[in-house]
């Protein structure tokens, strides 16, 4: 599936996501909120569309953690900047 059948934007919030998952490739939802100072709605939705684009997988439900699985900066994924 290539990002435009799943209408992936790289916005700024996404891309601040993707460097915090890049960066330790493994991050829970709190603490993307605490590291990129978003709020808990906006980060959810950016992991739930980094999720249906299968760029990150569901780790962990409980401490809801997530694993980045392909990163989509380094892919060429993101033209549609």
């Amino acid at each position: 599936m290539d990002q435009q059948e799943m209408g992936l934007r790289i916005d700024e919030k996404t891309e601040d996501v993707l460097e915090v998952l890049s960066q330790h490739g493994y991050a829970t939802t709190g603490m993307l909120v605490d590291e990129t100072g978003y709020s808990r709605p906006t980060v959810t939705k950016r992991l739930d569309r980094l999720h249906a684009a299968e760029k990150i997988e569901y780790v962990h439900e409980p401490t809801a953690l997530w694993r980045l699985v392909e990163n989509p900066r380094e892919s060429g994924d993101d033209s549609d900047d």
